[in-house]
């Protein structure tokens, strides 16, 4: 085995314990960087820079300078939190570029190892569910059953974004539909035991994605992408129109008194986003503005809020209007790219599926900044990578078979 595959073993050998502690997946991450520094199809520097020359490079960079940027009207001045939020994307944007570049035989390898990691994590989360979160609660004794599940979700997450990956693995190792199925479902099933109900939401949007996206290809895959995109824009105008109905209270009392919480919470960031629609109030601002701003009415009482529990409305808070448009144009140069290069219906089925779960967990929970979440990202992306090569690494096998 080489040095190369060892290292790769080592980075994946932590994606199981991100089911007791977020920032194993930063670990993950960085070990498989590490791993990258070690190929000889690594990266090189001048490759990385002309990334930015592609589109949606370009667009990828004018995000992060104005972020810089906004660091100047911050509150407070957040350098730290941008270093390590533009670290973790940087990591996840080499190992990505990496799997790019690297061997078939390498691919392969990594494959495995992508696939018992994913069954590994499915595992820890099974036992620790059937269990009442024993294990992990042998570094918690004092908390209840319901608080060592919370600890759990950035397991529940890493596996939800990662699973039409995994699942489209195990298609093209296997030549079979039987085990992505299995897998798909227990997924399912598992994350829709726990209490992060958001997850198994955004299994099941990706799923039917999925399905639609196999079916009948690239026009679905942009309709999918145009509502994602219409609904994360429209998200502040629809917070005030529930919050003006009431509609907290009712879900407060009649679903979740989390979901009431969270729709007043984007009522108030809607506000705050009007009052400075264009720049917005610098990065990392939430956890000050939702403080200082004044305080919100909810169903229960009164509360404020770290982050606004939206991706979107964060940049939007943060960025303003400038941030949002540099992060949609990225996001458009990036599905267009997808939609070209996908060499198979299943690759494209893939990308649908991680794109709709991941933009509904983004929708819907975590600050946007937060390294563990930037690291399932780069993560999740780099595994979608490994789903396109091999995709057209087997359709040039069975061309040269053939001939």
């Amino acid at each position: 085995m080489s040095r190369t595959s060892i290292t790769v073993l080592s980075a994946l050998f932590f994606i199981p314990l991100a089911a007791w502690f977020k920032d194993a997946a930063v670990v993950a991450l960085a070990f498989g960087v590490l791993a990258c520094l070690f190929s000889s199809y690594a990266p090189r520097p001048k490759a990385l820079l002309s990334f930015s020359k592609t589109p949606f490079g370009l667009f990828a960079v004018l995000f992060v300078l104005w972020s810089l940027l906004s660091l100047l009207w911050a509150p407070q001045f957040p350098g730290t939190a941008w270093l390590k939020a533009v670290l973790a994307i940087g990591l996840g944007a080499i190992l990505a570029t990496t799997v790019v570049r690297a061997p078939r035989e390498s691919l392969l390898d990594l494959t495995n190892a992508i696939i018992f990691s994913a069954l590994a994590l499915l595992s820890v989360l099974l036992i620790e569910r059937l269990s009442g979160g024993f294990f992990v609660g042998l570094a918690r004794p004092n908390e209840t059953t319901d608080q060592l599940f919370n600890v759990m979700n950035g397991g529940l997450v890493l596996l939800c974004c990662t699973s039409f990956s995994v699942a489209g693995l195990l298609r093209l190792k296997t030549e079979t539909w039987r085990y992505p199925v299995l897998f798909l479902t227990s997924v399912l099933a598992i994350t829709a035991s726990y209490r992060m109900d958001a997850v198994p939401v955004a299994v099941g949007a990706g799923l039917v994605s999925f399905i639609l996206v196999m079916k009948w290809r690239v026009r679905p895959f942009v309709a999918i992408a145009l509502l994602i995109g219409i609904g994360g824009v429209s998200w502040p105008t629809l917070a005030s129109l529930a919050t003006a109905a009431d509609l907290h209270i009712w879900f407060a009392e009649n679903v979740h008194p989390n979901w009431g919480y969270r729709i007043t919470i984007w009522g108030r960031v809607s506000e705050l986003i009007s009052e400075n629609f264009l720049i917005g109030y610098g990065f990392d601002s939430s956890r000050v503005v939702g403080h200082t701003a004044g305080l919100i009415p909810d169903a229960i009482g009164r509360t404020s809020f770290l982050h606004p529990h939206n991706g979107l409305m964060q940049i939007w808070l943060e960025l303003g209007l400038i941030g949002v448009v540099l992060l949609l144009t990225t996001a458009v140069s990036v599905l267009r790219l997808t939609v070209q290069c996908s060499p198979r219906p299943l690759s494209l089925a893939v990308a649908a599926g991680t794109m709709s779960a991941s933009a509904t967990i983004w929708l819907l929970s975590f600050g946007v900044w937060q390294g563990w979440w930037l690291a399932v990202l780069g993560l999740t992306v780099s595994a979608v990578v490994l789903c396109f090569r091999l995709a057209g690494d087997g359709d040039q096998s069975q061309a040269s078979s053939a001939s």
